[in-house]
């Protein structure tokens, strides 16, 4: 068993499916990034991962920054804790409406094309610091980083120098990019940041360039994970490189999302009916993936180890493959497809892992399925917060 005793013995309280965040990973985690060899760095957390306020609120303390694109999780930020000068507002298609209320907060905006600079430029107080999205390729699709012209997010390199030009009341002082996700190759992410480089040394203004983040997460527990150190040692590299270049400081800004929190959540379902088939078994769970969405946002990529918590004696392996479906009469309602496991009971409790990233956030109102409850286990304080979320 691969769950922490001390999660389960919370999961095991609850009744119906029950996220449960161990707080001490979290912390964990966020040391990991401290320690990366890049002299000045900052960490935004995309919060669009997990919007959990215990979650936030952790990351807050611990002095890194916020990555938002809505105004829904702009207030989310600011009541954990995130200072203004710690969020950055990144966003396609925003309306004036949306870049006066970013603008009258005090946090940065990152703007997405030439028109939207133009647009914020005509409102905006004279000197405001902004950055601007470049699309320098992706490996959203491919193994590598690639150019992708008809990628819809921001500026082509050729764009940038037009924005120079065009301001009045800006100062263009960093560039973005993102060049995908789950990527486990930090060779890959380096590539990116290098192409990003290249295009940024053009500003004049340049202080900071935001790579994003990406960085993978193993499908199986105890896979060998996204190596940071090798990751860290390359971007450091292609820093320094570019502050000899300029002959000024520049800082990294990475927008960790789902490597830093989803190995701090688990999702956890009760077994309530088994239907064995003749090449497979059904196995019908209390939740749905309206609940845990991953699976059904993307059903042929997610992927969640799981298993039986709730085993009090040896089985075997079942001799065919399991399906574990969720409660309700949508006809792609599975939580999990074709999995390996001892063939589960009505009354099992079953664990899915790497559950805090892209599941809570990503909750819907399809189906008619209530918010799970949610525990957050914070070690320091020895205690739990257990929350119930109307959304």
């Amino acid at each position: 068993m691969t769950v922490p005793s001390h999660v389960i013995a919370h999961a095991l309280c609850e009744e119906g499916p029950v996220y449960v965040y161990d707080l001490a990973v979290l912390r964990q985690r966020l040391a990991r990034l401290d320690a990366l060899p890049i002299r000045r760095k900052q960490v935004h957390f995309a919060t669009m991962a997990n919007d959990n306020p215990q979650v936030l609120s952790e990351i807050a303390a611990a002095g890194h920054g916020a990555f938002v694109n809505s105004a829904r999780h702009l207030s989310l930020a600011l009541s954990a804790g995130f200072s203004p000068d710690r969020i950055i507002f990144a966003s396609s298609n925003m309306t004036p409406d949306e870049m006066r209320h970013c603008h009258s907060c005090g946090v940065h905006l990152v703007l997405d094309s030439l028109a939207q600079v133009e647009t914020f430029d005509a409102m905006a107080s004279r000197d405001t610091a902004i950055g601007v999205r470049v699309n320098v390729g992706s490996a959203i699709d491919a193994p590598d980083i690639a150019d992708e012209p008809s990628y819809r997010f921001g500026l082509l390199p050729e764009e940038l120098t037009c924005a120079v030009e065009r301001v009045r009341r800006l100062r263009i002082c960093g560039v973005h990019s993102y060049f995908g996700t789950d990527i486990m190759s930090p060779a890959t992410l380096a590539e990116g940041l290098r192409r990003l480089v290249n295009v940024a040394v053009s500003l004049p203004d340049l202080s900071y360039v935001d790579s994003g983040g990406g960085f993978g997460v193993p499908e199986e527990v105890g896979a060998p994970e996204f190596d940071l150190d090798t990751y860290g040692r390359l971007v450091a590299a292609e820093l320094s490189g570019l502050e000899s270049r300029l002959g000024r400081p520049v800082k990294l800004v990475i927008e960790p999302g789902r490597w830093l929190v989803a190995p701090i959540g688990w999702f956890f379902v009760r077994v309530v009916d088994v239907k064995r088939r003749p090449d497979r078994i059904f196995v019908g769970t209390a939740a749905s993936v309206a609940q845990f969405p991953r699976p059904l946002v993307y059903p042929e990529k997610a992927r969640h180890a799981c298993e039986i918590v709730t085993c009090e004696r040896s089985r075997a392996l079942a001799d065919r493959p399991i399906w574990l479906s969720g409660n309700s009469t949508y006809s792609r309602d599975f939580l999990a497809r074709s999995v390996t496991l001892p063939e589960p009971e009505v009354g099992d409790l079953i664990a899915f892992h790497h559950a805090g990233a892209y599941c809570r956030s990503m909750v819907t109102r399809f189906l008619g399925k209530e918010m799970p409850v949610e525990i957050a286990l914070d070690a320091t304080a020895r205690q739990s917060q257990l929350l119930s979320v109307a959304e």
